[in-house]
């Protein structure tokens, strides 16, 4: 598959992850000639540095295989949709590419899961030290975090990125069995604690400065909608 298609399809397959979205506008595009300009698309999204900035990111999954059936998810293993992966060396130049022509002044990254949690979250962080480390990239990196991926991917992730999220998934454990039986909240959780940890760490050590956020599919199982506060 050349990158071309695979870009179409993995940034079609991030759109749904609401971590770096813009809030709600109507739905506008000047698709037939008519007008300038559209509220729709995918691949670029804006989010805001700690200055106040607003930045636009390349927006895009490293996959979107992914060995979990969440209900929720557009790209859970049952969906019938087109399928794609990125190597790192190609994520990388697609960065690279499209910095140097002035379209993007960073990188969003997320990923289905593959092999392991491990196993892709060593993939998602590659990217950025790659960008980091051989290419002196010095934009912006948002790099969703795996669930139960190892401490040291997760520090390593901090070194590396200027924002970590990762997915709550669902408000409450009963939503989560009924609509994502493989995932257990617990897990989560930990995650979560952990990622605080290391964005606390990495702060202190001036590689992280941006902070954590987090996600939720809300309303799918009927519970009352939670607050999900980003970490400054």
């Amino acid at each position: 598959m050349d990158l071309d298609r695979k870009l179409a399809i993995l940034a079609d397959a991030a759109k749904y992850d609401a971590s770096c979205a813009s809030s709600g506008t109507d739905r506008r595009d000047s698709v037939g000639g008519a007008g300038i300009g559209s509220t729709e698309g995918m691949g670029i999204c804006h989010s805001y540095a700690p200055d106040g900035r607003c930045i636009s990111l390349l927006k895009i999954l490293l996959t979107n295989h992914c060995q979990y059936d969440c209900l929720y998810c557009v790209n859970r293993s049952s969906s019938n949709v087109a399928r794609a992966r990125f190597s790192v060396e190609e994520v990388v130049r697609l960065t690279l590419d499209f910095y140097r022509r002035n379209t993007i002044e960073g990188l969003f990254l997320s990923s289905g899961i593959i092999k392991s949690p491990d196993h892709t979250m060593e993939q998602v962080v590659r990217v950025a030290q790659t960008l980091r480390e051989v290419h002196d990239f010095r934009g912006y990196i948002h790099l969703k975090t795996i669930p139960d991926a190892s401490d040291e991917l997760l520090r390593r992730a901090g070194r590396y990125a200027d924002r970590l999220s990762i997915n709550v998934e669902m408000p409450t454990e009963a939503g989560l069995k009924q609509l994502a039986p493989e995932k257990d909240t617990s897990a989560i959780h930990r995650s979560m604690g952990r990622l605080r940890l290391h964005i606390d760490e990495a702060r202190e050590a001036r590689a992280s400065a941006g902070g954590s956020t987090g996600g939720s599919a809300v309303g799918s199982t009927g519970e009352a909608p939670i607050r999900v506060i980003p970490g400054a």
